[in-house]
């Protein structure tokens, strides 16, 4: 058994027909042969060691579920060693039994002088003081289902947090509908047709963005469909700037500011068969790492790394399209077990 606190790394000297061989960390000096120690969250026991390695013998199985098999020389992988039954829990229980990989779909650095995304609903919204009449509803929701191919090219690349914050579609507030809103900034991110290249629409558009402005503290900035076309990098950029110099709302609004530092959430990819073990603000483990799950949407897991766990583990270095390994909370497991419609 294990807690899922990380208690350093390692790097791989060699992996090589079923054999791992990792560097033996100095603190490492209880260690004897058959200890269990918990490998990027992998349960092996140890072969043999010396002064300055460990050896774990893979078997088929732990290939074929795990990511083991793809270490090479160099790696850095997370180690802890099996808990002390008199010492406090401090993670969540673990047992090292990988239930299948999954893959990194975005990693954000995130400073927290910009408040933490909203969790849940990406869809729609409104401005709660006032109710959104039936036919905008209708309106919107149409708009979300069929977007322009522009909107639908920018909302691939800004959704899951990409750029830091949640971004809405399709958001109601003082009788408009936003095309792309962060309500954590009152932000508005507009995509622009043809027709907003006419005169008398500019001449609307700035009446807009005015009123939303001056009523509703909201900041608003615009692009056309050809800048998103064959530009879609600067675009992001001018986004990740208007991002950066939004002031958050006052304070009564309950979303103050804290001491910048770098944190960062990852959207991971489960394997469909773990997803009926998934319950939101429920643990699971990536890589070895105890973890809190903020946000469940399809396949799809944001969880979000403290300064600290991007230190002293290997999750910092995480990037699109790398695997981690996966084990899902073993309460519910447990409890799906004993009671089936759980």
């Amino acid at each position: 058994m294990f807690t899922g606190i990380i208690e350093t790394t390692a790097k791989v000297i060699s992996y090589s027909d079923g054999v791992l061989v990792l560097e033996r960390p100095v603190s490492f000096d209880d260690i004897k042969i058959g200890s269990s120690i918990a490998v990027s969250g992998v349960c092996l026991s140890i072969t043999a060691f010396d002064h300055r390695t460990m050896t774990f013998d893979v078997t088929s199985e732990t290939l074929r579920v795990t990511k083991i098999g793809s270490l090479r020389s160099s790696d850095r992988v997370n180690l802890e060693r099996a808990m002390r039954a008199d010492a406090r829990l401090e993670g969540h229980v673990v047992q090292g039994h990988v239930e299948g990989v999954g893959e990194v779909l975005f990693d954000v650095c995130v400073s927290s002088s910009i408040p933490r995304p909203l969790p849940p609903e990406e869809e729609g919204g409104f401005d709660r003081k006032h109710r959104i009449p039936k036919l905008l509803r209708s309106f919107a929701r149409m708009m979300r289902k069929k977007p322009t191919r522009a909107e639908k090219i920018l909302w691939e690349a800004i959704r899951y947090d990409q750029l830091g914050v949640r971004f809405r579609r399709q958001y109601f507030i003082g009788g408009r509908i936003l095309d792309f809103f962060c309500p954590r900034l009152f932000l508005c991110v507009e995509v622009d047709g043809e027709i907003h290249l006419e005169s008398a629409q500019k001449e609307k558009d700035r009446e807009r963005d005015a009123f939303l402005a001056l009523d509703h503290r909201v900041r608003t900035v615009r692009f056309t469909n050809n800048e998103i076309y064959q530009d879609l990098p600067r675009v992001l950029e001018k986004i990740k700037n208007s991002i950066q110099n939004s002031s958050p709302p006052p304070s009564e609004e309950g979303l103050g500011v804290e001491e910048k530092q770098q944190t960062k959430q990852l959207v991971i990819e489960l394997p469909q068969h773990l997803l009926s073990n998934i319950i939101p603000k429920g643990s699971i483990t990536i890589d070895g790492v105890s973890l809190t799950i903020a946000h469940i949407e399809g396949n799809r897991i944001t969880i979000a790394l403290i300064p600290l766990t991007l230190e002293q583990t290997t999750l910092g270095s995480l990037k699109k399209g790398d695997r981690v390994n996966i084990e899902t909370d073993v309460l519910v497991r447990s409890a799906h077990a004993t009671i089936p419609s759980f």
